[in-house]
């Protein structure tokens, strides 16, 4: 005998596939947790090893809702939403004005023991240009693997977005996991929401192949490792010598003495293969010329100083 299934059942199945509903809200719920937590510590360090003083990252509020909620209801707040491998809008990062300007305060110096206000304007390029570094971080600190394995968000992320730009930003419909994190110094405290859809947190992204191909890498590292460590690379020592206008650049010409600012000489760095790895300063001892290395090379002075400049 014929039977015919109820047209409720494939629209059913259509609506929990487009929407990605689990039907168990307690299993999303404990998820969002187990995230959460790992979250919390991995963004800090991140964020940490960015900024000059460290900040505190706790986990806050946890909730299930929709997609449409992770629209900022702020115009002065950074968005950016995140493709992963399995949706468009895997991650969505949400920084409000409170932790922009603590971030902000710390990234250029500030007084981690000052009460900081939250900003109240349309945010700056600066700011906006803080909080796309910032991101970079907290998307790689997502992918950090743990016991249900990471996001796999794909980098780099997007940078962030204010104002108009972000009102207009139209989300998929769909039910979503809310993950508030507090991010504060002792005397000020903000937040940052990563919004997920709930296909994303709850699905498996362990690779199938991690427990077969631990062994061979193992053994395929041990081998190749004391050949790297005997292996040559080319060393350059370079230092600063200012800038000029494409136009002073035209007029050089042959012979052209070009005069070095008092503080060149401490300026240098040494790279290797396109790498920046110290900043040094050139010497002299005796007949030859030297470099003294002064420390490892931070890549976020020289960020800072190219959000500044531009």
């Amino acid at each position: 005998m014929n039977t015919t299934a109820s047209p409720a059942e494939p629209r059913d199945v259509v609506i929990e596939r487009l929407l990605g509903d689990t039907g168990e809200p307690e299993k999303v719920l404990a998820a969002a947790r187990r995230l959460a937590e790992r979250a919390a510590t991995a963004i800090a360090e991140a964020i940490n090893h960015a900024l000059p003083t460290s900040v505190f990252v706790e986990v806050g509020e946890i909730k299930l809702g929709r997609m449409t909620d992770a629209k900022a209801g702020k115009s002065n707040q950074a968005m950016t939403v995140a493709p992963t491998k399995l949706s468009p809008d895997g991650l969505v990062m949400t920084f409000d004005p409170q932790a922009i300007a603590i971030l902000v305060n710390l990234m250029f110096g500030g007084d981690a023991g000052r009460d900081i206000a939250p900003i109240d304007r349309d945010l700056s390029s600066i700011e906006l240009g803080v909080v796309s570094l910032l991101i970079q971080d907290v998307a790689r600190a997502m992918n950090a693997q743990g016991p249900d394995g990471g996001l796999g968000v794909k980098l780099p992320a997007p940078d962030a977005i204010t104002g108009a730009m972000m009102k207009k930003h139209v989300f998929r419909d769909g039910p979503s996991a809310r993950i508030v994190l507090t991010v504060s110094t002792t005397a000020s405290r903000g937040t940052l929401t990563l919004t997920l859809p709930q296909r994303v947190l709850v699905s498996d992204r362990r690779p199938a192949e991690v427990e077969t191909s631990a062994a061979p890498t193992t053994e395929w590292r041990s081998r190749f490792s004391d050949e790297l460590m005997r292996s040559t690379v080319r060393l350059e020592a370079s230092m600063p010598i200012g800038r000029m206008t494409l136009g002073e650049l035209t007029g050089l010409q042959v012979g052209q003495v070009i005069e070095l600012a008092e503080n060149t000489q401490s300026n240098a760095v040494i790279a290797a293969r396109g790498k920046t790895l110290f900043a040094c300063e050139f010497g002299k001892l005796g007949q030859n010329y030297t470099v003294r290395i002064r420390r490892p090379f931070d890549s976020t002075e020289e960020t800072i100083e190219g959000i500044v400049a531009g």
